[in-house]
């Protein structure tokens, strides 16, 4: 596979001069260790650090590297993937050194956001076309994407035994003994969730489902270096970024044994489509959400067969959904949550507070099941 690991991007998201583009208009994205001084997301060339995935940490066996009991797999189809070591990333649970906002703005723009839910729910039904500009970016992907099909062994049984990598605190694959691996490709619908949450929420929030359409056209658009929601300014450009990283970063559990006895919902497994012209994308990203609206999951990426942990958070003030990537401090994903029981789920990539871009998550069929239809097949 010779093709870049960051294809061309999408222009969606039109601020004056563009989409704020980073120094020179080379600001790496997610995948590439470009950066000066700053390794990029999977690589294992930061000083003084081992690359993801390998057990030589000094003091710190790897994960499932045999040195401590491993978890026993679920007879009949759980993953054993050996020792999670609980802590191994620590930089996804610290607030990036960019993001300086306040609780009292991040509620000022909770409020205004909330004000604006009720004109964005029911989006899909209400703007038919914004679907179909979706479905069919998705459909180059389904349709162009040799890999749609046959996805070997991508998150499967012995597949975690081959990625290790540094996990957050809180980690879905605590629950891999507890389920068959098929399970974490399910797709929930919204309605599950209303009795899954442990929280309180505000019911005017939770009454629809509330799609998130990024870009011109869509219900969240960037103009004038801010941000308006259903034509409502909710915040600064800035401030978007840095309540996006703020909800991303989650404080990591007291201790091993409550992350242990978390349990976790599937949101299934998704490709990652940096653009309309990226129908052959490289990264594959699965996802589950707690009963506290922590999201946890890994990104792959399939041309440097790099696994990297995935952990955020869902608001329950909004539905929005936020996320951070690997050891990344700034790379932020946000969308959702009603976005990921789409087949196709809009988000936004948050690179710093300096550029923004929107990319689509494309579903993926879950393997097991594709395998018993074709076998069913004449």
């Amino acid at each position: 596979m010779d093709r870049p690991l960051r294809p061309e991007t999408l222009p969606g998201l039109v601020r004056p001069g563009g989409n704020r583009p980073g120094p020179g208009g080379d600001r790496p994205g997610i995948g590439d260790g470009n950066r000066p001084g700053r390794p990029g997301i999977g690589d294992g060339n930061r000083p003084g650090r081992p690359g993801i995935g390998d057990g030589n940490r000094p003091g710190r066996p790897g994960i499932g590297d045999g040195n401590r009991p491993g978890r026993p797999g679920r007879p009949g189809g759980g993953i054993d993937i050996g020792d999670i070591n609980i802590g191994n990333n620590t930089v996804i649970s610290n607030r990036p050194g960019w993001v300086n906002i306040d609780n009292d703005r991040i509620n000022n723009i909770n409020n205004r956001w909330q004000n604006q839910i009720g004109g964005i729910q029911n989006w899909r039904g209400r703007y038919p076309d914004r679907g179909r500009y979706w479905n069919n970016w998705g459909n180059g992907v389904r349709n162009h994407w040799d890999h749609y099909h046959h996805h070997g062994d991508w998150f499967g049984p012995s597949w975690w035994n081959r990625h290790y990598h540094a996990c957050g605190g809180w980690h879905y694959g605590y629950a891999f003994n507890r389920y068959p691996w098929s399970y974490w490709w399910t797709v929930p619908t919204f309605a599950t969730f209303t009795n899954w949450f442990s929280w309180s929420a505000p019911s005017a929030v939770w009454t629809q489902p509330v799609y998130y359409d990024y870009g011109q056209g869509g219900n969240v658009v960037y103009q004038d270096n801010s941000v308006y929601i259903d034509g409502q300014q909710v915040a600064t450009a800035d401030e978007f970024a840095q309540s996006a990283a703020a909800l991303a970063t989650v404080d990591p559990p007291e201790d091993e044994q409550t992350a242990e006895e978390i349990d976790w919902m599937p949101l299934g497994t998704f490709a990652v489509s940096s653009g309309e012209k990226d129908v052959d994308p490289n990264r594959i990203l699965q996802l589950a959400v707690n009963k506290e609206g922590i999201i946890s999951g890994t990104l792959y990426n399939t041309q440097t067969d790099q696994a990297d942990t995935v952990q955020g958070r869902v608001d329950k003030e909004t539905q929005r959904v936020a996320f951070r990537i690997g050891e990344s401090e700034e790379v932020v994903v946000e969308s959702g949550l009603y976005n990921l029981t789409q087949d196709e789920a809009p988000i936004l990539v948050h690179f710093g507070d300096s550029r923004v871009e929107n990319w689509l998550l494309v579903r993926l069929e879950n393997p097991e099941a594709e395998s018993a239809d074709a076998e069913e097949a004449p």
